[in-house]
């Protein structure tokens, strides 16, 4: 029996986890701050500090679970 594969799925996450990248992004950059990646952790850099993100555990989901993170970090609801 042949399975069912949908591409449409695999499309609609790719871009929704491009949209919450963009959302990280302008997050951070909407309180003055910086964004930096390093062997896949997010450090932020506010006012000349490092702030590590903890690393994501799906790669799948890297930017929604950095975004969840960010939104608590800057105390966003």
């Amino acid at each position: 029996m042949k399975k069912r594969f949908s591409i449409e799925k695999a499309e609609w996450s790719n871009e929704r986890e491009r949209q919450y990248k963009q959302d990280c992004m302008d997050m951070v950059f909407s309180f003055g701050d910086t964004l930096s990646i390093r062997k896949d952790t997010v450090i932020i850099i506010k006012s000349g500090n490092e702030i590590e993100i903890e690393k994501s555990i799906r790669q799948k989901t890297f930017w929604y679970e950095t975004w969840l993170k960010l939104r608590t970090l800057y105390k966003i609801e």
